[in-house]
C-alpha cells in the first residue's frame, strides 16, 4: 500500500488471517462520498465480496470497504455475512473456526445452536435494556469486525462513512441480513502508542477511554448493547424496539474497581507469571483477608479461619468485595467450596446481604456459580481455540452439586434434586435429572415410528429390506444380508423399538440395560428378539438410529420436521435446558458418540 508513513499497517489492526490481499474482489462497487468534516473532503469509497476460503463460502461471505482519498487509502473496514441457517445444528464449531472475531462474538452472545442466550432476555440485570429478545435467534447476520481510519482523517466521518457502507453492502443482492452485530474495540496500537512511560494506572485509564470512545461510535451509527453482553446490534426492522433507544439510554455495566495496590516497577518474571501472581496473592491477603483464604485453603481450613475471624468481631469485612464485585459468597462458591458456602450461609448472610449480593456483572454467587458451571459444561480452552465439549458432558462433580444445594437452600436434598443438579436440569421434570419431557416425547416418536415401519411387510423379506435400509444402517453387515432370509431377525430387531418407547412410556431411561431388562420381562414368544441378540445383533443399534433421527428432525439441532408436526404438543410442554443435548442423553444411554 502506498501510506505516506513507513508503516507495512498504518492502522495498527490488520492480521494476515484476518484479510487475504490476494483474493479475489467480487461485486465491486466505488462511489464518491463527501465528507462534511472538514467541507469539500471527497472520498472514494470501494466495497466488495472478498472471494473466500472454498471451506466456508456455502456460509459466510466476507465484505470489505476501503476509503481512497486522493488516490491514497485513508480507511478500510470489513465484517463477514453469517447465512445462518446453514451451520445452526453445529453453530458454535462452524464460527469458531474462521476467525477469532466470530468466534469470540458466537461464544459471547449465542448457544451453541445460534440463539442467543436466555440471561440476555429474562435476568433481571442481564438483559440490560430489556430491548432484544429472541427474536435474535433467527434470520442472517453481518458481523462487523473491524473499522480503522488513519490518524490524520479520524473525526471527520470516514470511519461513520466505511461502517455504512458495509452496513449497506451486507444488504445488497441477495442477502438478508436480519442483525448487523458488532463487539466494539480499540485499535492496539494507539492504546500502545498513548501508553508509552505511563504508569499502570494511567494504562488502564487510556484503554477504558479507548473502549468508551468505540462504544460511543457505534451508538452514534444506532448500535445499541444486547443485553449485557459485550455486543452491539443493529436491526434491519425499523420497528425494532431498540430503535427507540436514545444513546444515554443504553445499558452500561458498573465500572471495575479499582485493583488492589501495585507499584509499577517491572520484575522477571517465568513463563507462567509465577511472581506476578504471588505478588497478587500477597496484596489480596493484605486487603481482602477473606477472599484470600478462600483462594489458598482448603475447605475445612476456610471454616476454621472463618470461626476465628467472626470471633476477632471484623463484622463490616464479611460484606466486602473485590473489584469485580464478588463477595465472599461468590468466591467460595466459584471455588466449590460447599463447607465454606454453608458456614457463610448460617453464619454471616443476615438479611441475605451475601447470598443475594449481586457482582459488577449482575449474578447472586448461585447466578455466578451457574453462569461458570454452564461454560465448564459447555466448552473447554485448547490454546487459543475453544472446544465445544457438550456432548461429552458426564454431570457436574459433587462439590457443584453441594453448592448449588446449599445456594438453593435444599438442607438434605433428594436422590432426584440431586440428579437435576448434577445434570443441569431446569424443568423440574428429567428422568433421572436429564431426560426432559421435550426429548422424551422426541424419543419416543421416533421409537413409535421405527417400530411401526419395520412390523410393516415384515413377511416380504424384499419389500421389507429396502424400505427400511435407512433403520437398519446401524446393524452388523452380515446381520444386514441375513434379514433378506430370516424373518425373525426383522422381528427381533423391529421389537427393540418397542422396548425403547416401553421404556419411554414408563419414564425410565432407554438405556441399554433397561431395554435388555424389558425383553427379559416380556416373556416373549417366539423369541425372536433373543435369536437377534443371540446372532451378534445389539440393542445399540436401534437406540442410535432413535437419538439419531430425532436429533435430525430436532427444531434447532436438525430441520425442524418434528416440532412442524407435533408444534401444539411440544409448546405445552415444559421448557429445559437439556431439551436440544441429545449428544449428552445418547451417552448417558450408554450409546457412543
Amino acid at each position: 500500500e502506498d501510506f505516506d508513513d513507513d508503516e507495512e499497517d498504518p492502522y495498527g489492526m490488520f492480521n494476515s488471517d484476518e484479510e487475504d490481499s490476494g483474493a479475489l474482489e467480487l461485486e465491486v462497487k466505488e462511489t464518491t462520498v463527501p465528507i462534511s468534516k472538514p467541507q469539500g473532503l471527497k472520498v472514494i469509497l470501494k466495497s466488495y465480496r472478498q472471494g473466500d476460503n472454498d471451506e466456508f463460502k456455502q456460509w459466510m461471505e466476507t465484505l470489505i470497504v476501503t476509503c481512497t482519498h486522493e488516490g491514497k487509502e485513508i480507511g478500510r473496514g470489513f465484517g463477514r455475512y453469517v447465512k445462518r441457517g446453514f451451520i445452526t445444528d453445529n453453530f458454535w464449531r462452524s464460527m469458531e473456526e474462521p476467525c477469532q472475531g466470530l468466534s469470540s462474538i458466537a461464544f459471547e452472545l449465542f448457544d451453541r445452536y445460534g440463539r442467543v442466550k436466555e440471561e440476555y432476555i429474562t435476568h433481571p440485570v442481564r438483559k440490560g435494556t430489556g430491548y432484544w429478545g429472541a427474536e435474535l435467534d433467527l434470520g442472517n447476520l453481518f458481523v462487523l469486525e473491524q473499522i480503522a481510519v488513519k490518524r490524520d482523517f479520524r473525526r471527520q466521518g470516514v470511519g461513520s462513512a466505511i461502517a455504512n457502507a458495509l452496513v449497506v453492502k451486507a444488504h445488497t443482492g441477495e442477502r438478508d441480513t436480519a442483525f448487523t452485530i458488532v463487539s466494539p474495540s480499540y485499535l492496539p496500537r494507539d492504546v500502545e502508542e498513548e501508553s508509552k512511560g505511563k504508569s499502570k494506572q494511567e494504562h488502564r485509564e487510556i484503554v477504558n477511554r479507548a473502549h468508551h470512545a468505540a462504544s460511543a461510535f457505534y451508538r452514534s451509527l444506532g448500535f445499541f448493547r444486547i443485553g449485557a453482553s459485550r455486543c452491539f446490534g443493529l436491526a434491519t426492522d425499523l420497528s425494532h424496539k431498540a430503535h427507540t433507544i436514545l444513546a444515554s439510554e443504553d445499558f452500561d455495566l458498573p465500572e471495575l474497581g479499582p485493583e488492589t495496590e501495585d507499584d509499577d516497577t517491572e520484575e522477571a518474571d517465568d513463563f507462567f507469571g509465577t511472581k506476578t501472581k504471588e505478588k497478587a496473592m500477597k496484596r489480596l491477603e493484605a486487603q481482602l483477608p477473606l477472599h484470600h483464604t478462600v483462594l489458598s485453603l482448603a475447605d475445612e481450613k476456610c471454616v476454621e479461619y472463618f470461626e476465628t475471624y467472626k470471633t476477632a468481631g471484623n463484622q463490616a469485612e464479611w460484606i466486602k468485595t473485590e473489584r469485580y464485585g464478588k463477595n465472599i459468597l461468590h468466591q467460595a462458591a466459584c471455588e466449590l467450596k460447599p463447607k465454606s458456602v454453608q458456614w457463610l450461609l448460617d453464619n454471616v448472610d443476615d438479611g441475605k446481604r451475601l447470598s443475594l449480593g449481586r457482582s459488577r456483572d449482575g449474578y447472586t454467587p448461585l447466578e455466578s456459580l451457574m453462569a461458570q458451571l454452564e461454560t465448564e459444561r459447555s466448552t473447554r480452552q485448547q490454546g487459543m481455540a475453544t472446544v465445544v465439549t457438550s456432548d461429552s458432558f458426564g454431570g457436574f462433580i459433587p462439590d457443584a452439586i453441594s453448592c448449588m444445594a446449599a445456594l438453593r437452600g435444599l438442607q438434605a436434598p433428594s436422590g432426584v434434586q440431586i440428579l437435576q443438579l448434577k445434570f443441569g436440569c431446569t424443568c423440574g421434570e428429567c428422568i433421572d435429572g436429564l431426560l426432559s419431557p421435550q426429548m422424551k416425547f422426541a424419543l419416543l416418536c421416533q421409537a413409535e415410528i421405527g417400530h411401526d415401519m419395520l412390523s410393516m411387510n415384515v413377511d416380504d423379506a424384499e419389500i421389507w429390506c429396502m424400505t427400511n435400509g435407512y433403520i437398519t444402517k446401524h446393524v452388523a453387515p452380515d446381520i444386514q444380508r441375513n434379514f433378506r432370509t430370516n424373518k425373525s431377525l426383522r422381528q427381533g430387531f423391529s421389537n427393540i423399538f418397542d422396548h425403547a418407547a416401553t421404556a419411554l412410556r414408563s419414564n425410565r431411561l432407554p438405556t441399554i440395560n433397561n431395554l435388555i431388562e424389558i425383553w427379559q420381562d416380556s416373556s416373549e414368544w417366539p423369541p425372536v428378539t433373543r435369536n437377534f441378540y443371540q446372532r451378534g445383533g445389539t440393542t445399540e443399534s436401534a437406540l442410535r438410529w432413535i437419538f439419531e433421527f430425532a436429533r435430525d428432525q430436532d427444531q434447532w439441532a436438525g430441520d425442524g420436521e418434528h416440532t412442524d408436526i407435533f408444534e401444539e404438543y411440544v409448546d405445552a410442554l415444559p421448557k429445559c435446558r437439556n431439551d436440544h443435548e441429545f449428544g449428552f442423553v445418547a451417552l448417558a444411554c450408554s450409546v457412543p458418540k
